[in-house]
């Protein structure tokens, strides 16, 4: 009997060059991603700095306020990490990022004792909602692009506070168009309209309230609010030249 040998055939078991550029491909993707995820992490996290360094000069400058009867003076804020705001703050901040004082736009009807103000950063995260909360989203952002000091890091300033008797935005800025809502199953109760809460009229010693207003002006409504928690606010304390006529 003839004994036939046995050969062992073995298969190629590498990557075809086909294979191989798809393999590539999903990494470059997923890397991708990871770097998109980490980008807006980092950004996250300078924002959330900025937003307290804002509030701490929020309470410093209503406590400011409350001992000077005005708000501090234009220049408060050049000094980054100066003490000039001591004792209400132990050290001025500045953007985490730039290392660049925040812009600080005061009432400049009275330059020697400001009356409201505004403070403004930019956040790096512009789907963050409180940006089009505050009517910042625009092309033109909150408008006081040319009052602040340029900044090469930040693109524009799209994030401020400001004390209750004046809005972020700039007034003289056309807020962006809302985008058009979904239609509802049910018809919503009606809501007061943008700019159209003020402090009702009444007379000391009598506590004014927020209303709405179909026609502000008309009211003669000095002051207008879009935010019903900040209107609230104000009205506790309001004077009666700050509150509507009729």
């Amino acid at each position: 009997m003839k004994i036939r040998p046995a050969f062992n055939v073995k298969k190629n078991s590498g990557l075809t060059l086909i294979e191989l550029l798809i393999v590539i491909a999903i990494l470059a993707i997923l890397l991708l991603i990871g770097l998109m995820t980490w980008r807006n992490q980092f950004n996250k996290a300078k924002d959330a700095s900025r937003k307290d360094d804002l509030q701490r000069i929020t309470i410093a400058f209503e406590e400011y306020f409350n001992d000077n009867e005005c708000y501090p003076p234009t220049d408060i804020l050049d000094n980054c990490e100066g003490d000039e705001l001591s004792p209400y703050l132990e050290s001025i901040p500045c953007d985490p990022l730039s290392h660049t004082p925040y812009c600080y736009i005061p009432d400049i009807t009275i330059p020697t004792c400001p009356r409201y103000y505004r403070v403004f950063s930019s956040l790096d995260y512009t789907d963050d909602p409180i940006i089009a909360k505050l009517k910042c989203h625009g092309d033109e952002y909150c408008g006081y692009e040319t009052a602040c000091k340029a900044d090469a890091i930040q693109s524009g300033y799209n994030y401020g506070v400001s004390s209750l008797n004046v809005p972020v935005l700039n007034p003289l800025v056309s807020p962006p168009p809302a985008s058009a809502p979904p239609s509802p199953v049910s018809s919503p109760s009606p809501s007061p309209l943008p700019g159209n809460l003020a402090c009702s009229h009444v007379v000391e010693p009598k506590e004014s309230v927020c209303n709405s207003y179909a026609d502000p002006e008309a009211a003669g409504c000095p002051i207008t609010f879009s935010d019903t928690d900040l209107c609230n606010a104000f009205c506790k304390t309001s004077k009666p030249e700050e509150r509507c006529k009729y």
